[in-house]
């Protein structure tokens, strides 16, 4: 019987570059992976920043555009030239304004009308248009007569009158107003800004004037 003769074994080297680079391609990848995986965090991160600041700027312009702003005023001649006392308010803000509270502070006291006032300094009949803008809706540029009165014809009245118009200028006057999205303000209606409040309760309140003549 003949045998086949043997194959030669050739011995196999292992190649250390080989395995060692295989070793830093992974390491790489790796690496790689975690850059990418990072960048991809990093974006999300920065992306959700910027839509709560583009939130946050979409609610402030929201709320300047409905932001109410009350300016008080009073004269004593119509545009007809008239001699007539008025004192108006006017909502001069880009929304509705709810007025919660009105007073007029005098040297007589607090009251939370223009007439309360009025009848307040003096006695006798005298006959004048009022209103109160207590718990009321301004609407943005819109205009409230809160008192209107001509110049009397008689004596008496003309002096009650004069009188009125002299201390007008004497008195000050508060409001508390809040807006659509209940952000309130108290404010003197004058050039000052609008303090931020909370809310516009109060514990105490206007003391209404002893009735009398209108």
């Amino acid at each position: 019987m003949i045998e086949a003769p043997e194959t030669p074994h050739t011995p196999h080297s292992h190649d250390d570059s080989h395995v060692g680079g295989r070793r830093w391609f992974d390491i790489a990848m790796a690496l790689a992976v975690l850059l990418v995986s990072s960048g991809s965090l990093y974006v999300a991160l920065h992306t959700g920043h910027t839509m709560e600041a583009l939130v946050h700027a979409n609610e402030r312009l929201v709320r300047a555009q409905s932001t109410p702003v009350l300016q008080y005023d009073h004269g004593n001649v119509t545009d007809e030239g008239k001699a007539r006392l008025e004192f108006t308010i006017t909502n001069v803000g880009t929304g509705p304004a709810r007025i919660v509270w009105f007073e007029v502070n005098s040297a007589s006291g607090r009251f939370s009308n223009i007439g309360q006032w009025v009848i307040s300094t003096g006695e006798g009949p005298i006959r004048f248009t009022s209103a109160s803008i207590n718990q009321i809706v301004l609407a943005p540029n819109e205009k409230r007569q809160m008192f209107a009165w001509e110049r009397p014809a008689d004596e008496a009245g003309r002096v009650r009158w004069e009188r009125i118009d002299s201390e007008r200028f004497k008195t000050k006057v508060k409001a508390c107003y809040c807006s659509v999205f209940d952000q309130c303000w108290q404010s003197n209606l004058e050039a000052d800004i609008p303090k931020e409040v909370p809310s516009c309760e109060r514990k105490d309140g206007p003391q209404p004037a002893q009735a009398g003549a209108t």
